[in-house]
């Protein structure tokens, strides 16, 4: 492959396990660091991406982005109706560089959240997020990752270069 192309369709998420019992994601976008903090921090712009597969929604998306505020997402699926949702507490929020919090699926209050790191990072123009996501055990990670999540969050991903297409103009 020739130069870099800034193509939103050039960019897929990559996917490590550095350690028994993270997953770190990393993904480029083109788009400057302050629009990606944006989209990733204000509800009525996460609604518009972070829905995984089609035919899921995001009706429920409350931020209260400061150390010890909460947020609560919650899919629906379209066709079924079904629905499923994660809360979490930031313990750390660096405006447009990085936010660290809790993770936890509704429902599963017996299970230990998994601990989140969000990276922002400059790259010129564009922005390269890099989550890393630190679970209990190797067996609750790999529990995690046999749901396909990663795989949602690179459907989102593309969504969110589709809106960041839109925001840019």
């Amino acid at each position: 492959m020739g130069a870099e192309t800034t193509s939103p369709a050039a960019y897929t998420a990559e996917v490590s396990t550095p350690g028994d019992r993270e997953v770190v994601v990393k993904r480029r976008f083109n788009a400057p660091v302050s629009l990606v903090w944006r989209c990733y921090t204000e509800p009525e712009l996460v609604k518009r991406w972070l829905t995984g597969y089609e035919g899921w929604t995001m009706p429920v998306c409350e931020i209260d982005l400061r150390v010890g505020g909460s947020y609560r997402y919650r899919w629906r699926n379209s066709e079924d109706g079904s629905e499923f949702g994660f809360v979490g507490t930031y313990s750390r929020v660096d405006t447009e560089s990085r936010i660290d919090h809790t993770e936890m699926m509704e429902g599963a209050e017996d299970m230990p959240p998994s601990e989140n790191v969000i990276a922002f990072e400059p790259l010129g123009d564009m922005t390269e997020l890099v989550i890393t996501m630190t679970y209990i055990s190797a067996e609750v990670r790999q529990m995690v990752l046999d749901t396909g999540m990663t795989d949602g969050m690179g459907s989102s991903f593309d969504k969110l270069d589709e809106l960041l297409a839109l925001e840019r103009h």
